[in-house]
Formats: structure tokens, C-alpha cells, sequence
């Protein structure tokens, strides 16, 4: 029966909203940041990288080529340092939280580093404000927010402290065009930006041919087709060198005001389900912080690893995952990166780690039956 009923209801995606299409128009100040030079690329990748150029065009003459790079995070992040010539040092994670060991941090600094990435996870930042304060002794080292996960709403633009800020338009980003990126930078950059792209007719119809498809795609009936294709792994984890940097295209950047509005404009009832209900069973340090914003999914610390596995597979097709399962070091050769100590945590973060969906094809209905699901494995689990 359960399977019957699978099947009449579709699965959900993790994440993912509709792409608005319609007549190009010009980005208003939804595409301002108050404080920041915007410079507009093909991917989020993209701009970290290009951000990482001009900080190596600056630093490696002193011999600064190191930059820090949380334990469990993408493996975009690795390519992107990769492609601007650095090297990354991986850090330890804090205790039940996604943000930095502030000591292991701390430890990790040399005369070779030239940044630190921030990322803000799900939605969840880090703490920039302590992060801020380690750095004052290395008034050399850069700050990036690696915004990849999240986009701000109107009244949080002012927030961004980062020398160099990334956001991300791929798929299932906040802001999701399928592509595209922008780095923000305080001062003009000193290495060569790529210039904007013309659309053909013939590119911009197969764009917005993709556009169509991928909406109907994250209809729950047609993502479960999808998602039973062994033939796709959906949402698979893996590291994929940077081939080059290029422009954002204009059909992208003429359709980024309309999708900003209707992000800032979505309701955030499923967080708030999930907030009343396991705010008492969710370990995760900083959720109910002042770190917090609007979430791309909504993440959840469990006990261990067997609680972990039993809740995926009781709820299979409700859009739950367990993200990148892994420490970063699994995805990326051993010598092209270094560990800058042990990531204990980091590795128990991985396996405990479970995201909720919280967009809007989330029902009360599903929203219902994820909770109850959690609430009765977790019951088991103490």
C-alpha cells in the first residue's frame, strides 16, 4: 500500500522553485547591494573563483596562497580554489553546528593564508561576527561569504561583511536560473572580468525550452519518473574541475529581478512547522540564533547515524536528504588539499545530518507526516 500511495503522490524534490519567464526586463534594485561592486558570471563556482584570482593577483607575492575551507562543505568550493592557482587547508567544524572550531580556525592561520571562506549553510551563516575578531590578528587575511545556499531578502542586503561575497543562481539555488553567478568586491578588481554574453535566438529558446522542462520536473509525478532512473543520480555529490570563467548571459540577467521578488515573496510555513515542532529534538547549535535567515532546507541534527539512516528510508520521496553524507576530503585527493588538524566533528556533523524540504510544493499534509515520521524515530532512538 505504501508503495501504491507513492506512487499516486509523486516524491518531492529536495529544493527547487519554478523559474519565472516572461519579456526581458532590466534588474531594478532587487540586483543592488549596497556597499558592493556586482560583477556578474555563468555559476557561483564561477565567481568564487574569479573573487580568489584577485585575491592570489594580490597576495601571492607575499608567498599567500593557502585559503580555509570548512570540513564539510561542497566540493565547488575545492574547484574554485583550485582554478585560481591556491591551495585549500581544511578546518574542524564546531560541535553540532556548521560554522568553524573557532580555536581549530585559529590554529590553522599561517603567514600562507590568504583567506578564509565562510559558508553560509542552508541558510544558517556562519559566525561572522567571531570570525571577524580571529582575523583581526591577520589583518592580511580575506573574509568570503560563500552565499551559494542562501539569497538575501530586502532587509538583510545590508548585512553582508565579507570582503568578497558569492551568490549562486544554479539549480535548486534560492534564486535558481539554471545558472549564473555574481561576486560582489569592495574595490575594483585587478584581474580581467569576462564580458556579459549575447543570446542567439536559437540560445535563447533552448534556454527557455530548459526552463520548461525543469518546471515540470519538480512536479512530485514527474520527479518520482525522475528519480527512479538509475541512469541519473539525482543530487550525487562529486568534484568537478572549473573549466573556464565566462559572463552571465543577458536572457539570465533579464529575468533575475522577477525570480529575486517571488524568493523574497514565499511563504515560510513548512519552516515554521518544523520550528514548533523539533525545536526540542534538533541539535543543531545556532538554528535559533540570530545567524539564521530564510532556508533552502530546513537542516536537523539526530542522535546518531542508525537514526539518521532509519528516518531516510521511512521517509523516501518526502525530499529528505542527507546532503553531501561526507567530509570533504572524500571527494578530493588526498594531496590536493591539507588538513588543518583533525575534523572530528565535522565527520559526526555528516552523520547525523538530515534537510527537510521547505518549498512550496510542501503541503501541511507532508509537512505532517515528515514531522511525525521524525518524531516517532527519534522516540525509538532515546
Amino acid at each position: 500500500m505504501e508503495a501504491l500511495g507513492s506512487l499516486v503522490r509523486g516524491h518531492l524534490p529536495p529544493a527547487g522553485e519554478n523559474v519565472l519567464v516572461g519579456p526581458a526586463s532590466s534588474a531594478s534594485e532587487a540586483t543592488q547591494f549596497p556597499g558592493y561592486v556586482a560583477t556578474w558570471v555563468d555559476s557561483g563556482t564561477s565567481a568564487l573563483a574569479l573573487g580568489l584570482l584577485d585575491i592570489a593577483q594580490r597576495q601571492r607575492r607575499e608567498g599567500r596562497n593557502e585559503v580555509i575551507i570548512p570540513a564539510y562543505c561542497c566540493p565547488d568550493l575545492v574547484a574554485a580554489i583550485h582554478y585560481a592557482g591556491l591551495f585549500p587547508v581544511v578546518v574542524d567544524l564546531a560541535a553540532d553546528d556548521c560554522g568553524y572550531d573557532l580555536g581549530s580556525l585559529t590554529s590553522a592561520l599561517s603567514d600562507t593564508t590568504c583567506a578564509v571562506i565562510a559558508v553560509n549553510f542552508l541558510g544558517l551563516s556562519d559566525d561572522l561576527g567571531a570570525l571577524r575578531s580571529r582575523l583581526s590578528h591577520f589583518p592580511e587575511v580575506v573574509l568570503i561569504e560563500d552565499n551559494a545556499q542562501w539569497f538575501p531578502d530586502a532587509s538583510d542586503t545590508s548585512r553582508l561583511t565579507g570582503d568578497y561575497v558569492v551568490f549562486s543562481f544554479g539549480r535548486g539555488k534560492p534564486v535558481s536560473l539554471l545558472g549564473g553567478g555574481v561576486l560582489l568586491h569592495r574595490n575594483p578588481l585587478e584581474v580581467s572580468t569576462p564580458a556579459p554574453r549575447s543570446f542567439s535566438a536559437a540560445q535563447r529558446l533552448t534556454l527557455r525550452l530548459k526552463y520548461a522542462a525543469y518546471n515540470q520536473l519538480l512536479k512530485p509525478l514527474c520527479y518520482q519518473v525522475l528519480s527512479r532512473n538509475p541512469l541519473i543520480k539525482l543530487g550525487e555529490t562529486r568534484y568537478s574541475p572549473l573549466g573556464n570563467i565566462e559572463g552571465m548571459d543577458d536572457l539570465r540577467y533579464s529575468l533575475l529581478d522577477r525570480n529575486i521578488v517571488q524568493h523574497r515573496a514565499r511563504a515560510c510555513a513548512a519552516e515554521q512547522a518544523y520550528d514548533q515542532a523539533l525545536k526540542g529534538v534538533n541539535a543543531l547549535t545556532g538554528l535559533f540564533s540570530g545567524r539564521r535567515r530564510r532556508l533552502l532546507r530546513y537542516p536537523i541534527l539526530v542522535p546518531d547515524a542508525v537514526t539518521q539512516q532509519r528516518i531516510m528510508a521511512r521517509l523516501k520521496g518526502y525530499g529528505v536528504t542527507t546532503l553531501y553524507q561526507r567530509t570533504i576530503d572524500a571527494f578530493v585527493n588526498s594531496g590536493d588539499l591539507r588538513k588543518g588538524g583533525l575534523c572530528p566533528n565535522a565527520t559526526d556533523f555528516a552523520s547525523r545530518l538530515l534537510t527537510l524540504p521547505v518549498h512550496s510544493r510542501v503541503t501541511a499534509r507532508h509537512q505532517a507526516l515528515i514531522i511525525s515520521e521524525i518524531l516517532r524515530e527519534l522516540g525509538r532512538a532515546g
